[in-house]
């Protein structure tokens, strides 16, 4: 009997040995990866620019937008402002420059907007060479690719998801830095985020983008 128990707490033992780098490496493997980033050459340090930043993240459904606008805003607070609540009623056939004059008189300067470009189950792609005429705005960008938002699609586990971020200034209407994060559609959907904003941050840190 002795020698059973004992040969059992052996190969418990040898199991554990065995299970856990398996483990570690699952838990260590990077959920998100950019595949391709652009930066203004006119503006090398968003921090002198931006004071008052409105956040949006089009990402599939409004709870994950939620999700993601908040991480965002604890990012950048006090700073950022969710765009769920600061623009809850908003149509795609909005007045620009009321919308515009209103982001000015609250004091905006800077926008970043987030969303979903591809869906695809095993591979990644990015941004095209010549992007169309509508990135070179906030507006044009984000009346174009809002009504995209929230379209039922294929959100099952597994899959691979680019996610496009641009960051715009208000100041020069301009475009300022624009990046693809290719990352894992994990069933924490928190944990993707995060995943997906680190990447970013380190990206712009690396160029000069942020400080």
């Amino acid at each position: 009997m002795y020698c059973i128990n004992h040969l059992k707490i052996i190969l418990m033992k040898l199991y554990c040995l065995l299970l856990f780098p398996i483990v570690w490496l699952i838990g260590c493997t990077p959920t998100a990866s950019i595949q391709q980033s652009w930066t203004n050459p006119e503006q090398r340090d968003s921090t002198k620019v931006f004071q008052k930043i409105l956040l949006v993240a089009l990402l599939k459904d409004a709870y994950t937008r939620k999700v993601a606008e908040d991480k965002l805003a604890q990012e950048v607070r006090p700073r950022g402002v969710v765009s769920y609540n600061y623009l809850p009623n908003y149509q795609a056939n909005a007045d620009t420059g009321l919308i515009s004059n209103r982001l000015r008189q609250d004091g905006f300067d800077g926008i970043l907007i987030m969303r979903f470009v591809t869906l695809d189950k095993n591979t990644a792609n990015s941004l095209p060479s010549n992007q169309p005429s509508y990135y070179n705005s906030w507006y044009g960008y984000y009346s174009t690719t809002f009504p995209l938002y929230n379209v039922p699609g294929n959100t099952a586990a597994n899959e691979i998801y680019n996610v496009e971020t641009n960051v715009y200034s208000l100041v020069s209407n301009k475009l300022l830095w624009s990046g693809v994060t290719t990352a894992v559609n994990i069933s924490n959907k928190s944990q993707m985020i995060d995943g997906v904003i680190a990447t970013i941050k380190q990206k712009m840190r690396s160029q000069g983008f942020i400080k």
